[in-house]
């Protein structure tokens, strides 16, 4: 029930961001035909400011679920699998704890931005500042289902962090295992 919760999650959030960059990219191309022709769109700049902001924090929560953050494999892959794990682990502890404090302080700066307002929107200027606490809560919810991962294979020798940072992209990455298992994923079995 979680998994399936969760992958739902993951999809509405990856059309979120895709949404806000098609956003944009389309409103500053129709802002920049409608300048051209003297009639401009006067509240698109802070429109994609707002879209941005969520896009790309978001975005970093994505990045992260796909492994796709910067990473020191030259290191890692030299290393046992077991001292891989343990790194792995200990990782996600240093980002979530992190993460933390940058929710705290996000959370109080979006309270500060909360009274002031855009210049040509009549919304809180806060929503801005909004996205960083929430994609930070959205990040240690990631980093702690990739850590649990790590942790229940801790002993499965079979199991290989590389396995979590794939040369594809796809729904079985996403941190979660289908069924449990580590074999077969889409498909197709992998050696560790």
């Amino acid at each position: 029930m979680f998994q399936k919760g969760y992958r739902i999650y993951c999809r509405i959030e990856e059309i979120i961001v895709g949404a806000c960059l098609t956003t944009i990219v389309g409103l500053t191309f129709l802002n920049a035909v409608l300048r051209f022709l003297d009639h401009p769109i006067i509240t698109s700049d802070d429109i994609s400011l707002l879209l941005f902001s969520w896009a790309a924090l978001l975005g970093a929560d994505v990045a992260l679920r796909y492994s796709r953050l910067v990473g020191m494999d030259i290191l890692m892959s030299k290393l046992p699998a077991k001292w891989q794990k343990l790194f792995q682990i200990i990782v996600y502890i240093i980002i979530i704890g992190a993460l933390l404090l940058f929710m705290w302080s996000g959370f109080a700066m979006a309270n500060k931005n909360w009274k002031r307002a855009f210049n040509s929107l009549p919304i809180s200027y806060g929503w801005v500042t909004l996205s960083f606490p929430v994609s930070c809560c959205l990040m240690i919810l990631t980093a702690i289902l990739k850590g649990a991962k790590v942790a229940r294979r801790f002993k499965d020798d079979s199991y290989n962090v590389r396995k979590d940072n794939p040369d594809i992209v796809g729904e079985e990455f996403t941190g979660l295992d289908p069924d449990g298992s580590a074999g077969e994923i889409a498909g197709r079995t992998e050696t560790p």
